[in-house]
């Protein structure tokens, strides 16, 4: 594993030395050394010291790569201040990723978790569009270690009675009040219906970086957590499934109504993906190994889709300075060409073939009908709404009267539809080998 951190630590000089398209070929060499050396291996490996990496962790460790190779792309024709600064930031959030997905030991892994806390927060503070960033930054600092501080202590209390934490450690929870707080930290970062207030607040006033690192990697630490903590919760999951289900389902209903009288576009796709990880929270907590691997699945999947979104969302921003429904319609007469690519990630939201997010909804309703059978009723709506919120994006605006401010508007440049091709890219040619995932 050191090699690689070296490496990042090393593309530090490059950031500063050389020119910004160096960097990016720097992180593109990296992404497929670290992908072809490590793709066959099946159980832990790379073991030294702390660090170790097996298949969930490979998992998203490239997808964390893949989503800040698209970040430092994204940029390439912004007009950006302290670019330099901005980079070395996301290159510094790249490093504190590996570490928090290749660490075996959960003390580690809370230290490296809420230290790639620090550099969002710098990047929502440094480049968020208005004055509102201030309360969205401290917005999330003061969730994140509210839900996770009782995680702490009882990672402490775990290296004082057992001697370590570590995700090998065969040991079953069997105090309630332990099990909730352990999962408390978790369920903050997915976020859960009730303790989601931070995520609109901070995706909106985050610049497109931003946006796309929170939505592409941070949301998924909650899931990759909880998955590595399972084994311990056994209890906890088969006493208290029924409330935490019922809570996620009802909630993503809610949220998924709340979208469709949204009127910003950041807003509608940060509370879309609210409804999506709460239906990763009812996978998981069905305990079945289909719930298991459609949760896996649809997260990979969800980092892709809501982080081109908003990549969507920052182009028309960058070039029309609002993201209101109302300014923003009839954008097809004016840029053909990213109307598709519109239509592509719409229809990716609502889970359409062959995009990886219908396999990976298809294993979740199978868990929860195994499960029970009157999360039906749910379920039912919760996937209508879902395709009445994303094609209402499409349509609200692509189509309809043309403002007078897409006069303004200016054609698109060439890597930006080379970033929307990459994100689409892994979404439909994952669905050719999903034996990977078994």
């Amino acid at each position: 594993m050191l090699k690689y951190i070296l490496y990042l630590i090393f593309m530090t000089p490059v950031i500063y030395m050389l020119n910004l398209i160096y960097y990016i070929y720097g992180i593109f060499f990296f992404f497929f050394f670290f992908f072809l050396k490590n793709f066959f291996h099946l159980h832990f490996y790379s073991i030294s010291y702390i660090f170790g990496v097996d298949k969930l962790s490979f998992t998203f460790i490239c997808l964390s790569i893949w989503i800040c190779l698209l970040i430092s792309l994204s940029i390439l024709s912004s007009f950006m201040n302290y670019l330099n600064l901005y980079i070395f930031f996301i290159n510094f959030i790249l490093l504190f990723l590996l570490f928090v997905f290749s660490v075996m030991d959960f003390f580690y892994f809370y230290f490296f978790f809420e230290g790639s806390m620090i550099p969002v927060f710098l990047v929502i503070f440094g480049w968020g569009y208005q004055p509102e960033r201030l309360n969205a930054g401290w917005y999330l600092i003061f969730y994140t270690l509210f839900g996770s501080f009782p995680f702490l202590l009882i990672i402490f209390y775990m290296n004082n009675l057992k001697g370590n934490f570590s995700y090998f450690l065969n040991y079953k929870f069997d105090s309630m009040i332990l099990m909730f707080f352990v999962l408390f930290c978790f369920l903050v970062s997915f976020p859960m219906f009730g303790l989601h207030n931070w995520l609109p607040k901070a995706h909106v006033e985050a610049p497109v970086g931003g946006s796309m690192i929170l939505a592409g990697i941070l949301l998924k630490l909650g899931g990759y957590g909880f998955m590595r903590l399972l084994g311990f919760l056994y209890n906890f999951i088969f006493e208290l499934s029924y409330f935490f289900v019922g809570l996620s389902l009802m909630g993503c209903l809610l949220v998924s109504l709340m979208c469709l009288v949204q009127s910003d576009l950041k807003m509608l796709i940060a509370y879309s993906s609210i409804c999506h990880m709460s239906m990763v929270i009812v996978g998981l907590f069905t305990m079945s190994s289909w719930g298991y691997l459609g949760s896996l699945i649809f997260m990979v999947g969800h980092g892709f889709v809501s982080s081109g979104l908003f990549f969507l969302v920052g182009i028309l921003y960058n070039r029309f300075m609002s993201r209101s429904f109302f300014i923003l319609s009839g954008m097809i007469s004016i840029f053909p060409s990213l109307s598709f690519f519109w239509f592509l990630f719409c229809i990716m939201n609502m889970s359409c073939p062959p995009s990886i997010n219908l396999f990976s909804e298809i294993c979740i309703v199978i868990s929860c009908f195994s499960w029970s059978m009157k999360t039906l009723y749910y379920i039912f709506f919760i996937l209508f709404l879902s395709a009445c919120y994303s094609l209402s994006i499409f349509f609200l605006t692509q189509h309809g009267q043309n403002s007078s401010l897409l006069k303004f508007g200016c054609y698109c440049y060439l890597h930006e539809y080379f970033v929307l091709i990459l994100h689409v890219y892994p979404i439909f040619f994952m669905m050719f080998d999903l034996f990977y995932f078994f």
